[in-house]
């Protein structure tokens, strides 16, 4: 039946019916037509609010295993502030809610893991800070900048008794015996020697600032029920250092 004519059609079953018999009508015959419509103006309602409204990142950090669940947007909203991020144009991001565990890997840890190795590979990671026995895995991965060539002089001066090291010498070692041994399990590890003791190292590099006694920290309770000190590092494929900067200096001031 042709398009006109099935209108006709409709046209004459209708013909002599209230108002309320018409809707009714309607709604048993084009049902399933009117929820498909709706439908589509919906879904395209969301794609084109979330295009007008979708903005870039000015920051992202990680806190990881910091249990800051309750803090983290009152966290964010502090640091954006302080930096001068203005939140209506941009995304500040920092996430103080991810665990990871290096001993157990279960698939909540395989997927943070995962998502950071992602982050990292797109730049979209500015600044990691973490416990020292997950921040010293991912500096043996070389996931951190030099603090030699990143920082000012004037940060090297106030930084430096807090400086985190790893040995170059000691990492290139172990990834020759790594390769030697890729048929068995290895868990060999660069980082025996104290990081915060550059003279027991053949080649030590700074990567890592130790977060003493921050303020900030605690006031957004993070490392709350944690003995150890926390440690930050510059995300060495960041393109927004500055801010990280800022950051660094905001969690210590």
């Amino acid at each position: 039946m042709a398009m006109k004519d099935e209108v006709k059609e409709q046209q004459q079953k209708l013909k002599g019916k209230t108002t309320r018999e018409k809707l009714e009508y309607f709604w048993d015959y084009y049902k399933v037509h009117t929820i498909v419509a709706l439908f589509v103006v919906f879904t395209a309602g969301i794609f084109i609010k979330d295009m007008i409204s979708s903005k870039d990142t000015a920051f992202s950090a990680v806190v990881l295993n910091s249990y800051g669940f309750e803090t983290q947007e009152d966290f964010q909203a502090d640091f954006s502030a302080y930096a001068g991020i203005d939140t209506n144009a941009y995304h500040c991001l920092i996430d103080a809610t991810s665990t990871l565990s290096l001993e157990s890997m279960t698939q909540i840890d395989f997927a943070f893991s995962q998502r950071l190795a992602g982050m990292v590979q797109t730049n979209g990671l500015d600044a990691f800070v973490s416990d020292p026995l997950v921040f010293g895995h991912y500096a043996e991965e070389m996931l951190f900048r030099d603090l030699r060539k990143e920082l000012s002089n004037e940060e090297y001066l106030k930084y430096e008794p807090y400086f985190y090291y790893i040995d170059a010498a000691a990492i290139e070692e172990k990834n020759k015996i790594d390769e030697a041994m890729a048929d068995v399990s290895s868990e060999i590890s660069a980082t025996q020697t104290d990081p915060a003791n550059p003279s027991a190292m053949t080649d030590p590099i700074p990567v890592g600032i130790y977060l003493d006694d921050s303020t900030k920290l605690a006031e957004w309770n993070c490392y709350a029920n944690m003995e150890e000190t926390p440690i930050f590092g510059f995300v060495e494929t960041s393109n927004r250092t500055d801010i990280s900067h800022l950051f660094l200096q905001y969690l210590t001031d």
